[in-house]
């Protein structure tokens, strides 16, 4: 059996907002235990004080999550600030957690760090996958998940997402072992009988012109067709108003025209976030855009932000093939949130319709979303919506 339960915790206190919201959660489950804690917090609360308060409810408990740009749960959107506990227990599942340090200086060894901890969990002859979170402000994300990726074997199925804290793109946490830390990764793995399925889309749509990768270094993009990278947007947008975007709120630009390429041999479009424009006209974004590939503006609305969240639980529902799902996870572009303003509540209304509505559900908005559920890499994308369940 696998038993799942979540508890919200509210308030200027962070010590009790994180022992109130665990406690809630341990309430609902069988004889008041859990095996494994996830946690979303805000970066609102001291980071250090939340984990502690969440870890004093369940001192003997695993616990794994990162920080946020808005949280998710069953009751809906968080407007004020929280912090989101899911307790997991089951009597057919071991669960382990690795962390990797130093995603700054080394992310792909990091990466293998915790992995090598997540293996080691792993029954013979048993289904395994796992959730990571991770920090792409301070390093490489992709190279982080890669080394994960290369420890764990491409057959072993992996879905997570970046951290957040509220779009300052200073400084994101990560929460294992009772404990609040910046630059790792960490990760929840499950072992024995269990089907985990995840889902990763986006629903944005192209507008104008290709435009080809000429030059990129590590996570930045310094020229398209030979041209600075900028010029992307100032040929679309002109010249004065792509000025006014510049100088304005950056995350509306990531929000309303991300960049998209196509990978080569696949017909995903991957979205990607810009976070900075320097002068000489190069561009920053959450994750990596590969040498050589094509990329184009991206276009969204609300209407269709909502779609592709009710398309993302169908596909899950499919994929359970007939399974009630214990619980779910939300990985959640925070560029969606601002997509969808006051209506993002919907979100969880059309998941709980497709997915069941007394199915507990946790998550937060952050800066990527990994999806790592097929034989191959795992891709990291900006500007969608992961939905993650798992069922007997």
């Amino acid at each position: 059996m696998i038993a799942a339960s979540v508890g919200v915790g509210k308030g200027s206190d962070a010590h009790s907002a994180g022992r109130s919201a665990c406690k809630q959660a341990l309430n609902e489950m069988p004889g008041k235990k859990a095996d494994a804690l996830i946690v979303f917090g805000s970066t609102k609360f001291n980071q250090t004080k939340l984990i502690e308060g969440v870890a004093s409810a369940a001192p003997e408990t695993l616990l794994v999550g990162c920080s946020t740009s808005g949280e998710i749960s069953s009751e809906g959107f968080a407007t004020e600030q929280s912090v989101v506990v899911m307790a997991l227990a089951s009597d057919k599942l071991k669960f382990s957690a690795g962390r990797g340090g130093g995603v700054s200086a080394n992310p792909a060894g990091a990466g293998v760090e915790c992995g090598k901890v997540l293996r080691q969990g792993v029954m013979p002859a048993s289904a395994s996958s796992a959730l990571v979170f991770l920090d792409i402000v301070s390093g490489d994300g992709d190279a982080a998940v890669q080394g994960l990726r290369n420890e764990l074997g491409h057959n072993y199925p992996i879905w997570g997402g970046a951290a957040g804290d509220d779009l300052a793109f200073r400084r994101t946490f990560q929460y294992f072992d009772g404990k609040a830390e910046t630059g790792a990764i960490v990760g929840l793995g499950l072992s024995g009988l269990h089907r985990a399925v995840g889902v990763a889309m986006h629903g944005f749509l192209p507008v104008g012109r290709a435009w080809l990768v000429t030059k990129t270094e590590g996570r930045g993009l310094a020229s398209l067709d030979g041209k600075r990278a900028s010029a992307i947007y100032e040929e679309y947008f002109g010249p004065e108003y792509f000025k006014e975007l510049r100088e304005g709120t950056l995350p509306a630009l990531a929000v309303s025209y991300p960049l998209g390429i196509l990978l080569p041999g696949s017909d995903e479009v991957l979205l990607r976030d810009p976070t900075l424009f320097s002068d000489n006209g190069a561009i920053t974004f959450t994750s990596a855009i590969p040498f050589g590939t094509e990329t184009r503006l991206m276009i969204s609305d609300t209407a269709r932000g909502l779609e592709t969240v009710e398309k993302a639980a169908t596909e899950v529902a499919k994929r359970l093939e007939g399974r009630k799902p214990k619980a779910i996870i939300m990985i959640d572009s925070v560029s969606r949130k601002r997509m969808l303003g006051r209506r993002a509540d919907e979100e969880v209304e059309i998941v709980q319709r497709i997915l069941g509505r007394d199915v507990p559900i946790a998550g937060y908005y952050g800066y990527a979303e990994i999806d790592g559920g097929t034989v191959g890499e795992a891709l990291f994308h900006n500007g969608s919506i992961l939905i993650w369940a798992i069922a007997e």
